[in-house]
């Protein structure tokens, strides 16, 4: 056959689970949808899910304009738990933590309404969210530590600087 082109690569397993690679510590969980004719509802909080082993001690939420990039961002000290609202968002993740056995990996995160999930970013990892729709993106965090506004926990660097070799543009393959 031509032209030729090679084979995509496997991204879910038969339960529909990712099998790409993720960052030690993180944890992407999809939420399960429950959808009828009146509308949707998916559980966010739920106190037994191991991604809530540490308590909600603090919550605020962002927004992102269309097309726009927050980050990246980093804490030392506490991890993040986000929640897309609304939105088309990807997250991308950066392990920055020397001696981590992931230290320098990527992981690609989306979130769309159509897929709700939760995402922990442990401390250490840098972290970006990239509005990629038409509309506001709104984000729940609920981070492991509540601000602190003499001392923030938050170090940035441009998502275009280059220092985080991760291209932002949306290839259509």
């Amino acid at each position: 056959m031509t032209p030729e082109a090679p084979r995509d690569a496997q991204t879910v397993d038969a339960g529909g689970r990712t099998v790409a690679a993720a960052i030690d510590g993180v944890r992407h969980a999809r939420l399960v949808l429950h959808a009828d004719h009146r509308g949707s509802l998916a559980e966010v909080i739920d106190l037994t899910n191991p991604f809530w082993q540490q308590p909600i001690v603090y919550a605020y939420r962002f927004t992102i304009a269309p097309g726009r990039i927050k980050g990246w961002g980093m804490h030392k000290l506490q991890d993040d738990r986000y929640h897309c609202l609304a939105g088309s968002m990807r997250t991308v993740l950066y392990d920055g933590r020397v001696g981590s056995p992931t230290y320098q990996a990527f992981q690609v995160c989306c979130f769309t309404a159509a897929t709700p999930a939760l995402l922990r970013i442990p401390a250490g990892v840098w972290h970006a969210s990239h509005n990629y729709g038409d509309d506001e993106v709104i984000v729940m965090n609920f981070p492991t530590r509540p601000y602190d506004h003499a001392e923030p926990d938050k170090y940035r660097i441009d998502p275009h600087s280059g220092l985080i070799p991760f291209d932002f543009t949306l290839p259509d393959e």
